[in-house]
C-alpha cells in the first residue's frame, strides 16, 4: 500500500501532466470545450433546487439554511465522489497502450483520473464560498476544515478506485454495476434531505454510509456548524473504511496487474 503512494509522489509531475491533459481531452472538439465540465453539474445543481426547493416546497432545513444552500454545500462533494468513481473505473481500459507497455507504471492511472475531476471540483468548492457569502453566510475558520474533508475524500477514493479499476478488466460490466450503486449510494447521503426527518433508527443506517461523514462535514465546513473533532467517532469509523479500501485495492492490484496485459 505504502509502494503505491510512493509511486504517485515519485511521478507527481507525471500525474499532474497527464491528468490536465485528461480533462481537456474528454472535451476535446466541441463547441463550449471544457466549459461542459461545468455546465452539467450547474444544471444538476438547477434540476433539483427546481424540483425540491421549488416544487416540491423544500423551503429551509435544519439550522434554517436555505435549501439552495443546503443542496450546494453537499452536492458538491457527491459531483466529486461519482465523477471519479466512473472515470478512474475504467482507467486501465482506456490506457491500454500504455498497461501494455512494461516501462510505464500503471500504478498512477486511477490517481491521473482523480486529478482530472479535481480541477472541477476546486472550482466548485469557491462558487459554493461565493455562493454562501451571499446569502450571508460569510466564510469563518471552519472553512479550514475543507482541506481536510476534501483529504479524506481524496483517500477513500483512491482506495475504492484501487479496487474497482483492478477489477473492471476482468468485469466489464463493472461500470454498469457502479453505475446503478451510485444511484443507491447517493440516496442514502444527506444531500437532499435533513437527515432528522427519519427516526433515530434509521438515521443510524443512514451513517453506515462512509460518505456521510463527508457530506456532512463539508456542510460544516461551508457553513460553521461544528467542528469534526466532535465528530470524532464517526470520523473513526470513516477511517477504518478508508484504511480497508486502501489495503484491499493494493492487494487486488498486486494480484491482477500482471494479467491486465493479456485481457486488455
Amino acid at each position: 500500500m505504502f509502494a503505491f503512494f510512493k509511486d504517485i509522489y515519485l511521478n507527481k509531475r507525471l500525474v499532474l501532466s497527464l491528468a490536465w491533459t485528461d480533462f481537456k481531452a474528454r472535451y476535446a472538439g466541441s463547441f463550449l470545450g471544457i466549459f461542459w465540465a461545468f455546465i452539467n453539474p450547474l444544471v444538476t445543481i438547477f434540476i433539483y433546487w427546481f424540483v425540491f426547493g421549488v416544487g416540491l416546497k423544500a423551503g429551509s432545513t435544519d439550522g434554517g439554511y436555505p435549501f439552495i444552500i443546503y443542496l450546494v454545500t453537499g452536492i458538491i462533494a457527491w459531483f466529486f465522489f461519482s465523477d471519479t468513481i466512473m472515470n478512474a473505473t475504467n482507467s486501465f481500459r482506456e490506457y491500454s497502450y500504455l498497461v501494455k507497455k512494461v516501462v510505464f507504471n500503471i500504478r498512477i492511472l486511477p490517481t491521473v483520473k482523480l486529478v482530472a475531476n479535481l480541477f472541477t471540483h476546486l472550482f466548485f468548492i469557491a462558487i459554493t464560498v461565493i455562493l454562501c457569502a451571499l446569502y450571508g453566510y460569510y466564510p469563518g475558520p471552519h472553512l479550514i476544515m475543507i482541506v481536510y474533508f476534501l483529504f479524506a475524500l481524496i483517500m477513500f477514493l483512491t482506495g475504492v478506485t484501487w479496487i474497482t479499476s483492478s477489477i473492471q478488466p476482468f468485469m466489464p460490466d463493472m461500470i454498469q454495476f457502479i453505475s446503478v450503486s451510485l444511484q443507491a449510494i447517493m440516496w442514502s447521503c444527506p444531500i437532499l434531505y435533513s437527515p432528522s426527518i427519519f427516526s433515530p433508527t434509521i438515521q443510524g443506517i443512514l451513517r453506515l454510509n462512509p460518505l456521510y461523514y463527508i457530506v456532512m462535514g463539508y456542510r460544516s465546513s461551508f457553513l460553521g456548524d461544528e467542528w469534526f473533532i466532535l465528530r470524532w467517532k464517526m470520523g473513526l469509523y470513516f477511517w477504518a473504511w478508508t484504511i480497508a479500501m486502501l489495503w484491499i485495492g493494493s492487494k487486488l492490484y498486486n494480484g491482477l496487474s500482471q494479467h491486465f496485459s493479456d485481457v486488455l
